[in-house]
């Protein structure tokens, strides 16, 4: 039996050697793909196929890709490989249908139809939508939002936006990262209060996402990301490891124990310029490797012969469709691990390992498989775990610092000893860890943090660590590059970055014309051109309404003329007075007029209620005018000081900063003297006004709390972080992290920092809100409306003293007076401030004239009530009889002739 076993075994391998070295096997690729082509043909050669590589542009035609196919048909590949995916994969695809050519792609297709015959290696939709659904519920988050780069579909995360639909519990924001830089979008999406993201992107643009996001300070311990490209972990992400951000990501290929993997990155390493490890090998080279193994298992178990097929003649392989179905039943092993596919040649059924960045690296904390996910690292982490931990019953020292809001000497009427003398924010801290891990502890002060001097010697806390005269130090300790050469430091339990501190300016009060910034300029010069612009369109239906031509003199039942109210002076004098909200005279009689009239009192109710209600906020609030709000212009300031603490990380930052700005202003607040040896010293400074203090943004945060003439002036000008610092390769590393792993996630960290920054110690007392009298507008508040009054009122001075010198030197002329007698006679009648009846007054002539000008006055009297009644509302003409009657024009008369 085993000789009968051992010949059919030969007799299979002896067809594998002599059926692939004829069968051919065709890539397309884009002309820049180079580590995709040298992937193919490690991975053909490494399976004994030969080769057919089609290369084309970024933007190449459709009719240039069909020509290819149609080579590949004719040199009788037996599979087609597709690197380039999008549209293309459609028009590919169609001509494979029609030849019955197998194609496996490697990219995911957003375009892809059910009735499509093809194999797509890279995981389903459905598969990543399951996934990320089950994560997210896991981790349980209520709000996330979705990033993702403009032009890329959002079909692997389609089901994550139904969520907020179906149910309350969940709130999706979506943000669009479009062009070059992603920087305003991501620093909106920090000021709106964002923490947990899900970045869905192909993998291109990994590396510029990571790397804005933490430019912006969207990278700090408090913020989540859950990345959907699988290529997440292939990349460098040692900045980000002591960020504190939670960052989750995918792996596609089994790493552990496999050796396929290894001998395809060794071969790939030899066609290749750069030397990669297996985890840094992108997923598209390793899914063309498993296509190419797919083919040859399929070859070597179904018997085909190859053969020529011309497009223009629709011919077809006649082993094609039982080959791709084959590939679609059959199930294998790749670095990918195992293939399984539905009817549809969709990978759905994937197995996935879920990866987290960690301080240690990267860490597998779960599988996805059979569409469960199985996290393999609790998510929150009990009491018990003090009950596995090496620390537990010991005793460590651990090294403090008196830097509020850190570390402070208790204040007691007792003598204290021992730990209790001591309290604070990383003294609490240190309690809690105690508790989860059941260690001891001795506190031991030491100011000095510690650097390394010319000589490689170490000082302060770092030396007293590497000398095991301490285990622990725990402060406002900054994890930095050359600190991490001396000590190892847990996880961030705190993030922060440089930013000013300055004394908040005094309030300005409004402008003079404040109230004239309620409306834009835009909506003024709309307004003014409405009114002008009603004013015409008034005049031109009132001149085409019948109903507007009135009788000027009722008395006369047949007037020979007609008059209309509707001059351009009345219609202006209409829409103003309605603006103002006080009416006029003036009122429209006909249907058409009184419906624009309408409308028009309709807008002038909303305009005028909307500049009322948002009047009172322009005249009241006054604003601080910053003389500074960015570094930038700080450096550019002639007249205010600025500084930082001689020693420690802030200082450093401009002292080694590449930015010859930064190291001009190291240069100048060292030869200026305007460093400080103490933080303390440098607020008093700020607190006295004119000088700008350097601190870090926590301690900013604590001393605003408790000085409340203090503000923060600006963004962060960096971003680091606070851990605990412990000796190198320290066993209790992974511990103490993720004892502040569950500490993050539970909240406690955040509590006690409330505590410290805004409870105790004098804190709070300006984050309250004073009861404030309600404050009345003064008259530097509405001196504005004062000015406006008085320059109206002497534009229409000045008018109407216009209009008397000119009625003057009228009379002047027809009376053949001079002109200051008129003028002295028209002042005197006007200073008496007594009488409505003015008289005409005329120099004696002789009694034709008189006569003459008699009959003249009694002309322009009439038009002159004739024009007053013309201008009169339809109100008026109707009480003609009693405002106007014949009896009055004849006292007018009488007291004309009589005065003659």
């Amino acid at each position: 039996m085993i000789v009968k076993v051992l010949f059919i075994l030969v007799i299979i391998s002896t067809y594998r050697v002599s059926s692939e070295s004829h069968f051919t096997i065709g890539g397309i690729f884009y002309e820049d793909a180079e580590d995709l082509k040298q992937a193919f043909n490690v991975s053909a050669k490494t399976f004994m196929f030969n080769t057919l590589v089609a290369e084309v542009p970024r933007k190449g035609d459709f009719l240039q890709i069909s020509g290819h196919v149609c080579e590949f048909a004719k040199a009788g590949v037996v599979g087609i490989i597709d690197g380039v995916g999008g549209l293309a994969t459609e028009l590919i695809q169609a001509l494979c249908d029609a030849l019955e050519i197998p194609l496996i792609t490697i990219q995911q297709n957003d375009f892809y139809l059910k009735e499509w015959t093809l194999i797509n290696l890279y995981p389903s939709p459905a598969a990543f939508n399951n996934l990320l659904t089950q994560l997210i519920n896991i981790k349980g988050w209520k709000e996330f939002t979705l990033l993702y780069v403009k032009g890329h579909s959002m079909s692997n995360v389609h089901k994550l936006l139904e969520m907020s639909t179906q149910s309350d519990m969940f709130t999706v924001t979506v943000r669009e990262l479009n062009g070059e830089d992603y920087r305003d979008v991501l620093t909106e999406a920090k000021e709106s209060g964002y923490v947990n993201f899900i970045v869905d992107c192909p993998s291109v643009y990994l590396e510029q996402i990571l790397s804005q996001a933490q430019q912006v300070s969207l990278m700090s311990d408090e913020h989540s990301y859950i990345f959907v490209s699988p290529d997440l972990f292939t990349l460098d992400l040692s900045r980000y490891r002591y960020g504190g951000v939670n960052m989750t990501g995918f792996r596609l290929v089994k790493l552990k124990d496999n050796v396929q993997l290894w001998e395809f990155t060794t071969s790939y390493n030899a066609e290749s310029p750069n030397i990669l490890k297996p985890e840094n090998l992108k997923t598209e080279i390793i899914l063309i490797y498993d296509a190419v193994l797919m083919l040859y298992e399929a070859l070597s178990k179904v018997n085909v012969t190859t053969q020529e097929l011309d497009c223009e003649q629709y011919g077809s392989w006649a082993y094609g469709s039982t080959l791709l179905n084959f590939m679609k039943t059959s199930k294998a092993e790749g670095l990918t691990k195992s293939f399984s596919f539905d009817g549809f040649g969709q990978r759905n059924n994937v197995i996935v390992d879920v990866l987290e960045l960690t301080p240690a690296g990267n860490q597998s904390i779960g599988t996805w498989q059979s569409d469960i996910l199985n996290i393999s690292r609790p998510t929150i982490l009990a009491t018990e775990i003090g009950e596995e931990t090496i620390m537990k019953n010991k005793t460590f020292k651990v090294l403090i610092s008196k830097t509020a809001p850190y570390g402070y000497i208790k204040e007691s009427i007792f003598k204290l000893e021992g730990n209790d003398r001591y309290e604070g924010f990383t003294i609490d801290l240190i309690d809690k860890l105690s508790d989860l891990l059941g260690f001891n502890y001795e506190f031991e002060l030491e100011d000095t943090y510690g650097n390394q001097l010319p000589n490689g010697t170490w000082t302060g806390m770092i030396y007293k660590i590497r000398e095991d005269k301490a285990d622990f130090a725990i402060c406002d300790l900054t994890i930095t590059t050359e600190r991490q050469q001396g000590i190892d430091f847990s996880t961030p339990f705190m993030s922060l970055g440089i930013s000013i501190l300055y004394k908040e300016p005094s309030k300005q009060p409004p402008e003079m014309f404040s109230f004239m910034a309620v409306f834009s300029k835009e909506v003024w010069y709309y307004m003014v051109f409405v009114q002008f612009g009603l004013g015409v369109i008034m005049i031109f239906v009132g001149r085409i309404s019948n109903k507007e031509w009135q009788n000027p003199v009722p008395c006369e039942e047949q007037p020979e003329e007609l008059s209309n109210q509707f001059s351009f002076a009345n219609s202006v004098w209409l829409i103003i007075g309605s603006v103002m909200q006080q009416g006029s005279e003036i009122a429209p009689i006909a249907l058409a007029p009184r419906i624009i009239t309408s409308v028009w009192w309709f807008f002038t109710m909303v305009m005028v209620a909307s500049y009322v209600g948002t009047l009172v906020a322009f005249l009241t609030v006054e604003k601080n005018v910053m003389p500074f709000t960015t570094v930038d212009e700080l450096y550019d300031q002639k007249h205010i000081a600025y500084g930082a603490k001689t020693s420690g990380s802030t200082i450093d930052f401009f002292k080694y900063s590449t930015n010859p700005k930064y190291k001009e202003m190291h240069s100048k607040m060292v030869s200026k003297g305007w460093v400080v040896t103490d933080n303390d010293i440098g607020v008093e400074k700020a607190e006295k006004g004119n000088y700008a203090f350097f601190m870090e943004s926590t301690s900013i945060e604590y001393t605003k709390e408790r000085h409340c003439d203090l503000i923060q002036v600006g963004g962060l000008l960096d971003s680091k972080n606070y851990g605990i610092g412990m000796k190198k390769q320290s066993p209790y590393k992974r511990y103490i992290d993720n004892a502040l792993l569950l500490l993050k996630e539970s909240g406690e960290i955040q509590k006690l920092k409330e505590i410290w920054w805004k409870e105790k110690r004098g804190g709070g007392k300006c984050g309250e809100k004073r009861d404030e009298e309600q404050k009345q507008l003064g008259m530097k508040n509405m001196l504005g409306a004062f000015v406006v009054l008085g320059v109206g009122c002497l534009i229409g001075l000045l008018i109407s003293i216009l209009d008397m010198l000119w009625g003057v030197f009228k009379r002047s002329v027809k009376y053949d007076t001079t002109f200051k007698y008129e003028l002295i006679e028209e002042l005197k009648f006007a200073l008496k401030f007594s009488g409505d009846i003015k008289p005409v007054k005329r120099p004696p002539k002789d009694t034709s004239d008189e006569m003459d000008l008699e009959k003249k006055d009694e002309i322009m009297s009439l038009r002159s009530l004739r024009s007053a009644r013309s201008s009169g509302t339809h109100r008026t003409h109707h009480s003609h009889s009693s405002r106007h009657s014949s009896s009055d024009m004849s006292v007018a008369f009488a007291r004309r002739r009589e005065y003659t």
